[in-house]
């Protein structure tokens, strides 16, 4: 574990645990605090979830005892899109991904992806950052926000995101140290997936992060 060169981003409620492999940055993780899930991600979109980070080892461990069931799905939904498309050739969209319950948990992927490889991937990078993606829930669980609801009402009164940036924690040794780094970035929806960064303050007050 000490050996990776690993990077944890706190962005609004969420944080990504990104991995640099092969000269590129890799997410391999997301923590969500709001809701407390977490997300180990594979290649091409595809990602594990579970409610919680404890337990995300005993359902990866259980997860090769699915494959059949994913290898089925996967197959029929890239059948159903090839019957609506008439082609094979086409471009994967968000809305084509396969995401299958399995009680609290998900897994998602995406058509044409290779389950046992892709069981494989996430199990291989939980064991890589088992003990690091515990100290940046711990961190961030530290972290003080605005409450929840209030980033939710600030978009409905004005129709712009006021998304808070926390800092990064980088692994030395073994350990995680956080780097305080609190900015504000102001956007505007311009789309169903896409947003407008309108401005970006590097040194807000406790006040200021509200939109006008």
């Amino acid at each position: 574990m000490s050996r990776i060169k690993c990077a944890v981003r706190y962005v609004g409620y969420s944080a990504d645990l990104i991995v640099r492999k092969y000269a590129r940055e890799v997410q391999y993780a997301k923590l969500d605090f709001v809701s407390g899930a977490v997300l180990m991600c594979a290649d091409d979109g595809g990602f594990v979830m579970v409610p919680s980070r404890v337990d995300l080892e005993p359902f990866l461990t259980e997860l090769p005892k699915l494959a059949d069931e994913l290898k089925n799905l996967v197959h029929q939904r890239e059948a159903e899109l090839q019957q609506a498309t008439g082609s094979s050739e086409r471009t994967v969209g968000a809305g084509d991904m396969i995401s299958v319950p399995f009680g609290p948990n998900e897994v998602s992927v995406v058509p044409g992806t290779n389950v046992i490889k892709f069981i494989g991937q996430v199990t291989q990078r939980f064991r890589e950052i088992k003990l690091v993606l515990k100290q940046a829930e711990e961190i961030g669980q530290g972290i003080k926000r605005r409450p929840y609801s209030e980033y939710i009402d600030g978009i409905e009164k004005t129709g712009i995101c006021s998304v808070e940036s926390h800092g990064c924690a980088y692994l030395v040794d073994g350990r995680l140290i956080f780097y305080p780094d609190y900015k504000v970035g102001y956007l505007r929806p311009a789309g169903e997936t896409a947003f407008e960064l309108l401005s970006v303050d590097s040194n807000p007050s406790i006040e200021s992060h509200r939109p006008n």
